[in-house]
């Protein structure tokens, strides 16, 4: 093992630091209390220079890197992403990865997408930005449309089956993903990018390089900023997105540094409509309506109505209509990574963060003027018309009127991960890690009118504007909740080299202690006195408790009031890597994890109880072993692997109240498979890569449904698995300024039911790319022309899944709950000119 080079004595290094002024002081102060959204931390990307013994492994094509670490890994870097379509997410690039399968709902990626590795989805993956992690606090799911540019990314890295062990998750039973910006280059210049495409799409982007400034010159920065807007590809609407990046990096000398990133973005996007495979195979384009058709209310008339305009019907045009179908999101980080020595052998790495996220999934509602919490205690009906019901037309209080109704979710975050690392020798590191993840996480459903052209008067619904008030003069709402977040975690890992460094050991422990308060603010009641026996999906929710004395849920035990509680959850994760280098070319390593994931937020409010739901914690044992052989030319890794899933999460029918769902384990899941890929440089002129996978997932148990039905789940396939995947892309270059490559996937059949009653069919998408590199010019250099196409044979295939337990009838007279589906984009085809100066 070599230690890293110095450069700078101790003192002269201390000096150094103590010249930055009290100013950078505060700054790193003050960047304790914030944090946001990117990749590795400090002390894990310093592990990894360790293990592999150097900074930057060689790669292929920017698909398959050289990697060292005892465990699987996969690393797609600069070379590849900037390949692809502009203003794509990120984690699209990584879809070519050996286990790894992305769905995207649209060719840009701005209206997102699903991730899933080895049978785990998203929600069950870490992500993870410098280090930072973005996973949701409530319910853990991953946002792609909300990461950072990918022309800003340095690399971003797949641990499959694993996570690193100051991974800052409570949810990370399938694996961690770990994007790392760039950072500022050392010289001064601009970057712009200009994109048009299908779908009227447009794109800039550019970023601002300052190059090394201040004292000693040790300072640099960047800032950034993109805007790309485009239409859907199919219905009415758009997509919009805006976001602006920036870091500062001091080098403090001799590997220390210190580092604030900001991150900002804002997404405004009309949503797709998810819909069944029958009306997909109807109309494979099939969407949210574009008409809107207010009518005038009748006076004495119970109308269906829309701010006293009359719909056709409840469930009608209206309540379809692609304005009030929207998927708006604010989300911003601050976050902070340095490092110190505190004597020659021994680093302190401190990453703080804070991020904050606004955002809804867009819906409707609609209420009727005879509400019990518009009658009140008063008994008396109140008109919802935006005037109060003065316009005659609009004077009678009979009316069921369609509002606006998201439910928002707005997170506070902050945190810090830290570790102090000791070389003890050449052949032994030590690392005790400490994180600390909190979050504040408000869950509201406020009502809010609807304009007369079909737009609602705030995207974020009544949380700012327009809200509907009830008799009391409270706001009404669908749900209102505020829970905390609160991750603990110590972690301590040994690495260990023997055998000439031919023999790397990495024993390693994680310690998380996850603690969630949980506030229900709601007393819930239905809409009539009949369903007070069985909570019907007729269920709604007032911060008022004197309503109605007939249909209320009164506060108690097996009620439906307002309710505090606390829930804890801590396990002992132990993880083990070996990993021996049988020739400078030829490598096997074996890995061993446990991997762990809390109760989400929606798993532990129950409308039945005043304490949180009773639901254990999903637990993973990884096995893994697997060979490497890697040159300057070829690399090659295959590995096999099992995994052991117990208390696996799922929502179904309540056996107790079929009008209910409710989350329950579903018992032990085993997994097993084998993953290879390959990256070549055939000449100098063409470079391959291959890949491929088998994912073979076995339920253990039957899942018990109402009225004594058993949902016949052993033995069946985890939902939205493929069990083979095989992807692979040529890259060839004719000439030094001529360059194109197509790449393409090919996903197996997926189950859309828990039950294995319905499945998707396999299909293979391809991509091209072409890029033309043009002579500097004018004090511009770097400037080129890309064309991409995206799905070039136009296939036509259902991409990402919303399963359901089953498509059986399971109650009498019940319709059945389908899976419903997104459809995958066709042809798109863009165009790019990049240029710097």
């Amino acid at each position: 093992m070599k230690k890293l080079t110095r450069g700078m004595a101790p003192a002269r290094r201390y000096t150094s630091f103590l010249k930055l002024g009290t100013g950078l002081v505060a700054l790193a102060t003050a960047a304790a209390w914030t944090a946001p959204a990117l990749a590795q931390s400090t002390a894990s990307e310093m592990d990894e220079v360790v293990i592999t013994g150097a900074r930057k492994q060689p790669n292929i094509g920017g698909l398959i890197q050289a990697e060292t670490a005892p465990k699987s890994k996969s690393t797609v870097t600069q070379e590849y992403l900037a390949t692809q379509t502009a203003g794509q997410s990120v984690l699209a690039s990584l879809n070519l990865l050996p286990g790894v399968n992305f769905t995207n709902n649209d060719a840009y990626g701005s209206s997102g997408g699903n991730i899933r590795i080895r049978g785990f989805d998203g929600n069950r993956v870490s992500l993870t930005f410098d280090g930072i992690p973005l996973n949701d606090t409530g319910n853990y799911a991953i946002y792609s449309n909300q990461v950072i540019d990918e022309e800003l990314v340095n690399r971003a890295t797949v641990n499959i089956g694993t996570t690193d062990v100051d991974s800052p998750t409570a949810s990370a039973t399938g694996g961690t993903i770990n994007v790392q910006t760039r950072k500022p280059l050392d010289e001064l210049g601009v970057e712009g990018k200009l994109s048009f495409g299908s779908n009227d799409y447009k794109r800039i982007f550019t970023v601002l390089d300052t190059g090394d400034f201040g004292p000693g010159n040790r300072t640099s920065a960047f800032l950034a900023a993109s805007y790309q807007d485009y239409n859907k590809f199919k219905g009415y609407g758009e997509l919009q997105k805006k976001q602006f990046n920036t870091r500062i990096y001091e080098d403090l000398g001799g590997g220390d540094f210190i580092s604030v990133a900001a991150h900002y973005n804002e997404n405004r996007n009309n949503s797709y409509m998810t819909t069944s495979r029958a009306n997909i195979a109807a109309n494979y384009f099939t969407d949210y309506n574009n008409t809107w058709v207010p009518q005038t209310a009748v006076a004495g008339v119970a109308d269906q109505t829309t701010n006293g305009k009359a719909s056709t019907s409840i469930n009608g045009i209206d309540n379809n209509y692609y304005k009030v179908r929207v998927n708006p999101s604010n989300t911003g980080n601050i976050r902070g990574q340095s490092r110190f020595h505190l004597s020659d052998d021994v680093m302190l790495t401190v990453d703080p963060y804070f991020q904050y996220t606004l955002a809804n999934g867009g819906g409707t509602n609609y209420l009727s003027e005879t509400d019990a919490r518009l009658i009140g205690a008063a008994g008396k009906a109140k008109s919802l018309s935006p005037d109060g019901g003065t316009t005659p037309a609009d004077s009678d209080t009979l009316d069921n009127i369609l509002f606006y109704a998201p439910s928002n979710t707005n997170t506070f975050r902050s945190g810090v991960t830290s570790s102090v690392i000791w070389d003890i020798d050449d052949n032994n590191r030590l690392r005790i890690g400490y994180t600390l993840d909190y979050g504040r996480h408000r869950q509201t459903g406020d009502y809010s009118y609807i304009g007369n052209d079909g737009t609602p008067t705030d995207v974020f619904g009544g949380k700012y504007s327009g809200q509907v008030l009830a008799a009391d003069g409270t706001a009404l709402e669908n749900r209102n909740r505020y829970s905390i977040a609160e991750l603990n975690q110590a972690s301590l890992e040994y690495v260990f080299k023997a055998f000439d460094q031919k023999l790397t050991v990495v024993p390693a422990l994680r310690l998380p202690y996850f603690h969630r308060e949980l506030n229900q603010y709601c007393y819930t009641y239905t809409s009539t006195s009949a369903n007070v026996a069985s909570l019907s999906s007729n269920q709604y929710c007032t911060s008022n408790p004197n309503i109605s004395a007939t249909n209320l849920y009164t506060q108690g035990p097996g009620k439906g009031g307002p309710w505090h509680g606390t829930k804890d959850f801590s396990d002992a994760l132990p993880s083990l890597g070996v990993v021996y280098q049988v020739t400078p070319e030829h490598q096997v390593y074996f890995q061993f994890s446990e991997g762990f994931s809390a109760p989400r937020t929606d798993n532990l409010y129950g409308v039945k109880t005043d304490q949180p739901g009773i639901v254990d914690p999903e637990k993973t044992y990884n096995f893994e072993l697997g060979e490497r052989f890697q040159t300057n030319w070829l690399m090659t890794s295959v590995s096999g692997w099992y995994t052991r899933y117990i208390n696996r999460i799922v929502s179904a029918l309540d056996p107790n109240d079929a009008n209910n769902t409710i989350d329950r384990s579903l018992g032990r899941v085993d997994l097993y498979g084998a993953s290879a890929e390959a990256g070549a440089t055939i000449t100098d002129q063409i470079n391959v890569y291959f890949s491929g996978s088998y994912t073979h997932s076995e339920v253990k148990n039957n899942l018990a449904g109402p009225n004594n039905y058993t949902f016949k789940t052993a033995g069946k396939q985890l939902v939205d698995t493929p069990e083979w995947m095989a992807a692979g892309r040529v890259e060839y270059k004719p000439l030094d300024i001529l360059s194109a490559s197509i790449e393409g996937k090919y996903t197996g059949t997926r189950a859309a039911t828990d039950v294995n009653d319905e499945w998707t069919t396999p299909f293979f998408v391809a991509n091209f790319e072409a890029r033309l590199d043009l002579p500097d010019a004018g004090g511009f250099k770097g400037t080129y022309l890309q064309f991409n196409v995206n799905n070039l044979f136009d296939r036509r295939y259902l991409n990402t899944i919303s399963s359901s337990t089953t498509i059986a009838t399971v109650v009498a007279g019940k319709s059945p709950s389908l899976p419903f589906y997104l459809v995958g984009a066709p042809r798109t085809f863009m165009g790019t000119i990049h240029t710097s100066f």
